[in-house]
């Protein structure tokens, strides 16, 4: 369709007389200068907003277009792109993300946003599906809980209508909802071309009609007539409170809208936030529509009717009145207390349908013979409307903290044989037949010999169970400490709700710490398992109180077992407050210690990550399924091998098949490098995006989601750039973050070319600079760095495949300037010494990862001395001497064996070289000053540290050197480290080196101590801080003998 610029009339494109007012139209606009309009959304007086694709990029985005009488001009258009700076700064979950405001070559502005295939309102009110009034309060709840996100974001929006709310379909056909948000809007209210639903807004709008101050309130206001739209289906009423009388609504909704549509701002809900629990409430409620009788009087005398009706009105007004006061006092003053007993058995009577019963069976086979077999037993229970239901990772992936199964795995590889993995789970609610008490009878009954698995929620058949995401199980010493109980939750996923049965509402905003102690809880499981008297499926009940809580933890003293795993723990509110993660160990002394459950001390996971990963698998995030896949190696090995002879097509066709039917992050990764070496870049985005999304630590994703931006010039609207560039050196992607400020020009090329440390580091360098050679149509200079970075990179390196496709593309490039034979054949000479090259390269890379291996092996096992360290980190440094990474280590390892001279020259010969500024080297610097002062060189130790004061630039590194040189105080330097780790490790290091320097041992060792608090074990200031302590223990026992 297109419009008559007259007047306005909607047309056919092939329309070129205007049927209303006889005006010629020009033929529809097809490109907005490189975007290639797919289709037209909208079409209004002030602008049009169609789907656009960028031909050379496939890049696919929605374009809103300014018309020349919308207003908006030069002013107009940098506000906006103002505006969009804050816009970034909203989370990206729940809002249409806009990337940018240009000008287009004919002289109108245009905004480019993300590419959404949107349901039309008006589509979905016809089909009927919004006739469901379930349907329409998870709409409900969505739209309240992303405004009250950009509430507490200090935003609203001034004048809300249905237009800024945007649903969309997700693969699972479940509605979604996005907010399209803009800081202003831009039309002149004094106008009179407002759309309909705009202008009825505003005439009907009470704090609009009154002039009063727009504010949060306002917001709220406006949400309940959308709300009353949508539930009418009347997009033109203006009477909205009548229209909520009018239908047939729960009675905790009709009083919440009331409520919303209060004329006095005052007599609103104070905030989006208490909508949106309200509304949560209201989902999880077990309401039956009943529709009330109308009593109609018929044959009644007019002034018998007219009194009737009178007296209704005024009991209606009485009610509404009443209603509304009560709402208020229930919003503001919380529910009357209850006996905490009666309350939580209610609760439990009321969610007891919702929990059940799971068994995982797993195994390991090769060929036809089944090596190793296990079973558990838990509890899941159902959280939302649309099948989701929560549990431990324990319970439904138990084989990821088997190390029976992966010590059973390496047998089977050493013995030439290929594992194959093998599960299966099922699901009984409450009330459900699942036990067959014959097997008992039976001698080795099977699995479906113990358990009726015929009418189970299965992952084998219908009705269906899926594992729809699991927790990443943390890795690192400190969050294991941090996280005892490891992230233990896991996502599950019915195909369909039994009928009746209710979801447990979950805590959404809860701090574990703040928790009373002695809270009343219960919790609800399965303890005994199959071992129960009843063939039937029965919901244990089990009372305790809160007894301690941390930031990751909850104990209690309920009376917990093993199948009570993975079942929720419930406060006096109803909520969900934690997932039963395990019991308590008594670990009795004596020659052999043994462990011992406290079954009366239940180990609980806090909810909030669980709800996290919940809202992100609703938001159509794909997340790892926990399912082991041995055949992964094989199949990357197959696709290296395609990538190697450059059949890049054949690698990326080879990934995505195998990545259907296994989901494995490793193999999303590979997919995704393969269709960026294939230049599918939109293919690539997917792929890294779901590799973020499974684990949001993957910052080469994150890199790889950015310099796709970078390479379509979409580099500053692009959201993992600033995520990047505020990285710092405390973070272990701090090279990415480097790679980001080298695209950006923030760093000069040549400086860059010599700041990596290993091999790798070099190889992406070197990459990177070459694209931005290209960028400036250096073609001669970016074929030079691109093959540089192949002969650097391992061949079989992620970073070596995309340096070759780039090259390719160049090359491709350049044959095309190729007019004679004598051009051909030097080309073609070119490219055999490279190769030639390339293979030399390969065979050394090979022979040397074998040496490599062999070294890395024999201090794999951590229990090498010192002394054998350092033999073997010298050996390596032979192998690789450009390695700065084991120059760093083979300095700190000398100098905590006080090798003084070996010390001094490894930390020199770090020095040297012109690496980037990180953590690495700013602490060599601090190290060679500290063993100078070791040493008694105090004068020689003022002068490396006025030198390192001069060109240091990371303002963490200058105030321990401002300690070091006597201008900070060790309290000022303790209070600047905070609960920091990377602060702790480094301020505490090196303040103990210096202690033992000025000969205070007995501090220094305290200093060494905090410093290992830090829990950064794969730092080398933690293992320096470690050899030292056994140095200061050692020197202070042989000092107290005779």
């Amino acid at each position: 369709m297109k419009l008559c610029q007259k007047c306005d009339q909607p047309v056919a494109e092939e329309i070129t007389t205007c049927p209303s007012c006889g005006s010629v139209i020009s033929e529809g606009r097809k490109y907005i200068d490189d975007y290639r309009i797919v289709d037209v959304l909208h079409e209004g007086h002030s602008s049009f907003l169609c789907r656009a694709i960028r031909e050379r990029t496939q890049e696919l985005v929605m374009i809103r277009l300014f018309s020349a009488k919308s207003g908006v001009d030069e002013e107009v258009a940098w506000r906006l792109k103002r505006e969009l700076e804050q816009l970034r700064k909203l989370p990206a979950e729940g809002f249409v993300r806009h990337h940018a405001i240009r000008r287009s070559s004919d002289g109108l502005w245009y905004r480019i946003s993300e590419w959404i295939n949107t349901e039309s309102w008006g589509s979905l009110l016809a089909s009927g599906r919004l006739q469901d009034t379930a349907v329409l309060i998870n709409l409900f709840y969505q739209m309240a809980s992303i405004l009250a996100v950009l509430h507490d974001q200090g935003h609203f929006i001034p004048h809300l209508i249905l237009n800024d709310i945007i649903v969309i379909k997700n693969d699972r056909e479940e509605l979604k909802i996005k907010i399209d948000y803009k800081l202003s809007r831009f039309f002149d209210p004094k106008l009179d071309r407002p759309g309909s639903i705009l202008k009825n807004l505003m005439n009907s709008h009470p704090d609009i009609v009154n002039q009063r101050p727009l504010d949060f309130r306002s917001d709220i206001w406006s949400l309940g007539k959308i709300f009353v739209e949508l539930l009418t289906a009347d997009l033109e009423t203006k009477d909205f409170l009548a229209k909520v009388d009018e239908l047939d609504l729960p009675d905790e909704l009709a009083v919440l809208l009331k409520v919303m549509l209060a004329d006095d701002p005052d007599m609103r809900p104070r905030s989006m936030t208490e909508i949106a629990d309200s509304l949560a409430r209201i989902q999880q409620s077990d309401f039956e529509k009943t529709r009330q009788e109308k009593a109609v009087v018929q044959g009644a005398p007019v002034r018998t009717k007219t009194r009737l009706h009178t007296i209704a009105k005024l009991l209606a007004v009485a009610v509404v009145v009443l209603m509304v006061a009560g709402v208020l006092a229930w919003f503001q003053m919380g529910q009357r207390d209850e006996d905490s007993a009666t309350v939580l058995e209610k609760f439990a009577n009321k969610y007891a349908d919702s929990v059940a019963f799971l068994v995982t069976e797993y195994w390991l086979e090769a060929g036809d013979v089944r090596y190793y077999h296990n079973l558990t037993e838990g509890t899941a229970f159902l959280v939302d409307p649309d099948g989701y239901m929560l549990t431990g990772r324990h319970v439904a992936c138990p084989w990821l903290e088997d190390t029976t199964l992966f010590a059973t795995t390496e047998y089977l590889k050493l013995s030439d044989l290929t594992p194959r993995f093998g599960y299966r789970i099922f699901l009984w609610f409450d009330g459900e037949k699942a036990f067959n008490r014959v097997a008992s009878m039976m001698q080795n009954p099977e699995l479906t010999d113990v358990y009726f698995t015929d009418i189970a929620y299965s992952t084998e058949s219908t009705p269906r169970l899926d594992i729809a995401g699991v927790a990443k199980t943390p890795l690192q010493t400190r969050q294991l400490l941090s996280s005892p109980l490891k992230d233990d939750f896991a996502v599950l996923k019915i195909d369909r709700v039994p009928k009746g049965l209710k979801a447990l509402p979950l805590e959404l905003e809860m701090d574990p710490q703040e928790i009373s102690k002695l809270s009343p809880i219960i919790a609800l499981g399965f303890p005994l398992g199959r071992r129960t008297q009843e063939d039937t499926v029965n919901v244990s009940v089990t009372r305790g109180h809160v007894r301690r809580t941390f930031k990751n933890l909850i104990q209690v003293d309920a009376s917990v077992h093993g199948g009570n795993s993975g079942g929720p723990i419930i406060d006096t509110l109803g909520k969900v407050i934690g997932i039963v993660s395990g019991v308590a160990m008594d670990y009795s002394q004596g020659m052999v210690p043994t462990a011992a459950p406290m079954w009366d001390i239940g180990m609980v996971l806090p909810i909030g990550k669980a709800v996290d990963l919940l809202i992100e698998l609703k938001a159509g995030q794909v997340k790892w399924n926990g399912v082991l896949d041995f055949s992964v190696e094989e199949a990357m090995n197959k696709i290296r091998e395609k990538a190697i002879a450059g059949k890049w097509a054949e690698a990326m066709t080879m990934a995505d098949e195998k990545l259907e039917h296994s989901p494995q992050p490793a193999l999303v990764t590979a997919a995704g490098m393969m269709h960026f070496c294939a230049a599918d870049y939109q293919g690539a985005k997917r792929l890294f995006s779901q590799a973020l999304s499974m684990d949001a630590d993957d910052y080469q994703a994150r890199l790889m989601l950015f310099l796709i931006d970078w390479l379509v010039d979409d580099q500053a609207e692009s959201i993992h750039r600033q995520i990047l560039l505020d990285l710092d050196w405390r973070s272990a992607a701090e090279f990415q973050s480097y790679l980001a400020r080298v695209l950006g020009k923030l760093v000069d090329e040549e400086s860059a070319l010599q700041s990596g440390y290993n091999f790798s580091e070099r190889s992406w360098l070197n990459f990177v600079v070459g694209l931005l050679h290209a960028r400036r149509d250096d073609w001669a200079g970016a074929e030079k760095l691109m093959r540089e970075a192949i002969l650097i990179a391992d061949p079989d390196a992620w970073e070596y495949f995309l340096a070759r496709a780039q090259l390719e593309q160049f090359l491709r490039r350049r044959r095309e300037t190729l007019n004679s034979e004598t051009q051909w054949n030097r080309h073609n000479s070119e490219m055999k010494d490279f190769e030639k090259a390339v293979d030399e390269a390969k065979t050394a890379k090979l022979e040397r990862r074998e040496k490599l291996v062999a070294l890395y092996t024999k201090i794999a096992d951590g229990t090498t001395d010192l002394k054998e360290k350092l033999q073997i980190m010298e050996q390596t440094y032979e192998v690789i001497p450009d390695n700065r990474n084991i120059l760093a280590a083979l300095a700190y390892y000398s100098t905590a064996d006080e090798d003084w001279p070996k010390s001094l020259g490894y930390i020199r010969d770090f020095l040297q070289t012109r690496v980037r500024q990180n953590a690495r080297s700013m602490s060599m610097g601090l190290l060679e000053a500290c063993v100078l002062n070791y040493q008694g060189k105090d004068e020689e130790a003022q002068k490396i540290l006025e030198d390192y004061g001069s060109r240091i630039r990371i303002p963490w590194f200058l105030d321990i050197h401002d300690y070091l040189m006597g201008k900070q105080t060790e309290k000022s330097l303790k209070k600047k480290a905070g609960e920091t780790p990377e602060k702790l490790v480094t301020a505490y290091t090196f303040m103990g080196f210096w202690d033992e320097g000025s000969g205070r041992p007995e501090n220094a060792l305290k200093q060494y101590k905090e410093a290992l608090g830090s829990f950064l074990d794969d730092w080398l200031e933690y293992d320096f801080a470690g050899e030292r302590i056994k140095r200061l223990k050692k020197s202070a026992a042989a000092e107290k003998k005779p």
